[in-house]
């Protein structure tokens, strides 16, 4: 069984290296369709990721008008018996928490603090408060004399979580379909190379080689071809990534992150899967068109 595979993986090596000039076209097309994965996929998990980190569905912002005092606002919040933290933020200290958030945006680093406003964070400790009573809360504090407006992060997470929603969903679609289109080329390019070696397949089941024997040079084959594809993805990827954050987004909130170790050895293997399932069914169904075994 041994010198079977290592008969197989070193055939297959030597049919890659033979069709390579063949292959390019294929791993091109199959390292773009990966790489716009690949970027889809970094867009979605980092959007994911920022809105987790701004959103709280108990926290409420509390922002009070120019002339308000904010020792009469606290007292004022104080009235409503809040079982939470009750923060209060000056302009210096709100510029020090957009940027705390924000790491990235250095272009907030060079605006005057007289330009952020004073705000109160209420964040309520009780694990057992719903959204509904997060509303009421806010709605109340919204009634007070000085204050200017009020953010429920119950609303914010609301619409973030729709966004991530819909996101998720078309992430998932867009996997199917990947994986289907990666499946397709795969196939369509070990039955060209089966086409081409017609000739050499002829001799080998004259000779009484089993259709194993055929199919496994062809698998490793797949695999050797998906690699690089997969390679050329991850390597445009990082690229992408690398471009966005120095260029595009230097000054942004939004950080791009690759997909994690994980992420890539499960995206890996699922390719290596599908790689290996498409050349199995390409050989499979070119033999058994054939007329006569003797015919290929």
């Amino acid at each position: 069984m041994y010198e079977q595979y290592k008969f197989a993986f070193i055939k297959g090596w030597g049919m890659f290296r033979k069709d390579l000039k063949h292959s390019v076209p294929s791993i091109l097309t199959l390292g773009t369709l990966l790489f716009l994965y690949f970027a889809v996929f970094t867009v979605n998990s980092s959007v994911s990721k920022a809105i987790g980190s701004v959103t709280d569905s108990r926290l409420v912002r509390v922002f009070i008008q120019d002339d308000a005092e904010p020792k009469e606002v606290k007292a004022k919040l104080n009235e409503l018996k809040i079982d939470g933290d009750v923060v209060y933020f000056n302009r210096s200290d709100a510029k020090e928490r957009v940027l705390e958030i924000a790491p990235n945006a250095d272009n907030l680093k060079e605006l005057p603090e007289e330009l952020f406003p004073r705000f109160f964070e209420v964040k309520t400790v009780n694990a057992e408060d719903n959204d509904a009573e997060v509303v009421s809360l806010s709605d109340n504090i919204a009634k007070i004399d000085g204050v200017q407006s009020v953010e429920s992060g119950k609303k914010q997470n609301e619409k973030m979580q729709r966004i991530k929603s819909i996101s998720g969903v078309f992430v998932l679609t867009l996997t199917l379909l990947t994986g289907i289109s990666c499946a397709f080329i795969v196939f369509n390019n070990i039955r060209l190379s089966l086409y081409r070696h017609h000739r050499s397949i002829m001799v080998y089941t004259l000779v009484g080689a089993t259709r194993r024997f055929i199919t496994l040079p062809y698998v490793v084959s797949s695999k050797f071809e998906a690699t690089c594809a997969f390679a050329l993805a991850w390597f445009l990827n990082k690229i992408f990534v690398g471009f966005a954050g120095n260029h595009i987004l230097q000054d942004s909130f939004f950080v791009l992150t690759t997909p994690t170790l994980w992420h890539n050895i499960i995206l890996y293997v699922v390719l290596m899967s599908l790689s290996g399932i498409s050349a199995i069914y390409s050989v499979v169904t070119f033999l058994m068109k054939q007329k006569s075994i003797n015919e290929i």
